[in-house]
């Protein structure tokens, strides 16, 4: 009898362990079939990674403005496009600088001289013929001044040239080498002449002063009445080309006399402010 309800209880606990071993495995095999839990994605998740917070220490970037491209037109010119915010000024010239420019004119000359000075002793060597050059000044003059009606054609300037001569000769038998400064002033005319294109046809009048200054050759006194002063009248005339903006070229002739005589024939220069 004991036998037996041993050998019952061994079946029994048998049984019972298959069954919880059937349990275990029905249950794992379970969770390897359900499937895993949908991931939950905040809907503004991919803003708020995108834009952090502000926390008052991140500083924020600057506003870029939105560039204009250029313009077909503007590419054609090779130029770049301008902004119309943009002024552009311009300075007007002083009351100095526009009288200077309207005014003022600057010339110089080279030119070939054949200076004489008849009945004071003085001979020139060789041919007499010498280089010279000179510089002048010119200013407006009105033509009101002269007596004349305001014209586009035809306008004066004042003008003063300063014209020395380097001079070779005899004074008394003896020979000198020196310079005869001239002081000129005077009144030139200018008047276009269409009949050539560009030509400006100029004529004036001077009167000045001749200061000389000579050097003897040899060792001896130089005499004081070979340095005399005297005055000279000379007329003028030539042509102006405008070959630049306030530059013009052209040739003159001068013919002097008075106590000194002096035939110049050269090629003078002029600029204006």
């Amino acid at each position: 009898m004991l036998r037996m309800m041993r050998f019952g209880l061994t079946q029994l606990v048998v049984a019972w362990i298959g069954v919880l071993a059937a349990g275990a495995e029905t249950f794992a095999k379970g969770l390897e079939d359900m499937p895993p839990p949908a991931k939950v994605v905040p809907e503004n998740l991919e803003k708020a990674v995108a834009t952090p917070a502000p926390d008052g220490l991140t500083p924020k970037p600057a506003d870029v403005a939105p560039v204009e491209a250029p313009t077909p037109a503007d590419t054609l010119k090779g130029e770049p496009a301008q902004d119309a915010s943009v002024e552009t000024t311009i300075e007007e010239a002083g009351p100095t600088e526009r009288f200077l420019s309207e005014n003022i004119v600057i010339g110089t000359s080279l030119n070939m001289v054949w200076p004489t000075r008849n009945g004071s002793g003085w001979k020139a060597s060789g041919t007499g013929r010498t280089g010279s050059s000179d510089l002048l000044l010119g200013f407006n003059v009105p033509n009101s001044a002269v007596g004349l009606r305001k014209n586009k054609k035809i306008n004066f300037k004042g003008t003063f040239r300063y014209n020395p001569v380097v001079v070779a000769g005899t004074y008394e038998g003896k020979p000198y080498r020196g310079s005869w400064d001239g002081y000129h002033a005077g009144l030139e005319g200018h008047l276009k002449y269409p009949q050539v294109k560009g030509m400006t046809a100029v004529a004036g009048v001077e009167a000045g002063l001749i200061l000389v200054y000579l050097d003897p050759l040899d060792d001896f006194e130089k005499a004081t009445s070979a340095e005399s002063t005297g005055l000279i009248f000379t007329a003028h005339a030539g042509g102006d080309w405008e070959v630049a903006p306030n530059i013009t070229l052209g040739p003159r002739v001068y013919l002097g006399f008075g106590g000194f005589q002096n035939y110049q024939l050269g090629a003078a220069a002029n600029f204006a402010f």
